[in-house]
C-alpha cells in the first residue's frame, strides 16, 4: 500500500549515509536524520502539510562490496494508523451488519440491519478517495524526497568512484 524504493549502489553503506547526511547538511528542501544504516527523511516544516509524506531509508551491505539501498515511504505514522483504524473498523461493522441482518432473514424476523451493508460499502469507498487525494497532494512531495535520495548517491557515486 506504501510506495518501495529500491536500489543497488557500488558505495559502501557507510559511504550512502554520508552522502544522505551531507545532503541533509546543505539544506537541499529536505529535512530529516541518520542513524547507524538509516535514514529517515522528511519535508520541512515550512512545507509540510496533513498529506506530507515521510520517508525511511534503510542501507544494507552487499555481499559483492556495494550497497542495497532500500526505503518506504508514506504518510506520517498518525495519519497512517488513523486510516488503519477506519478501514478495521468499516470491516467489522460490515461484518457484524451483515451477519445480523442475515440470521434475522434466515430467522424470518424483519432485517433492519441491511442498511449497514451500503452503509459500511459507501463508508469504504469514502475512505478510499479520502485516500487517494491524501495521494494527490503529497505526490510531488513524494518526488522530491525520491529525487533527493537520487541525487545524494549519484553525487556519492561520481565522488567515490
Amino acid at each position: 500500500m506504501r510506495p518501495r524504493y529500491k536500489r543497488i549502489s557500488t558505495l559502501q553503506p557507510c559511504q550512502v549515509i554520508d552522502q544522505i547526511l551531507e545532503g541533509l547538511i546543505e539544506k537541499k528542501g529536505v529535512a530529516g536524520s541518520t542513524l547507524d544504516n538509516h535514514a529517515y527523511l522528511q519535508i520541512p516544516n515550512e512545507d509540510q502539510h496533513y498529506w506530507s509524506p515521510e520517508f525511511h531509508v534503510t542501507v544494507e551491505k552487499q555481499k559483492d562490496g556495494g550497497a542495497l539501498v532500500r526505503g518506504v515511504m508514506g504518510p506520517k505514522p498518525k495519519v497512517w494508523t488513523m486510516f488503519m483504524f477506519f478501514y478495521s473498523a468499516v470491516i467489522v461493522l460490515l461484518f457484524l451488519g451483515v451477519s445480523m441482518s442475515v440470521s434475522q432473514w434466515v430467522l424470518g424476523m424483519d432485517a433492519p440491519f441491511l442498511w449497514s451493508i451500503p452503509a459500511c460499502v459507501g463508508l469504504w469507498i469514502t475512505l478510499l478517495i479520502a485516500a487517494k487525494f491524501g495521494q494527490f497532494k503529497g505526490h510531488k512531495q513524494m518526488e522530491r524526497l525520491c529525487h533527493f535520495l537520487n541525487e545524494a548517491i549519484d553525487s556519492g557515486e561520481k565522488k567515490y568512484n
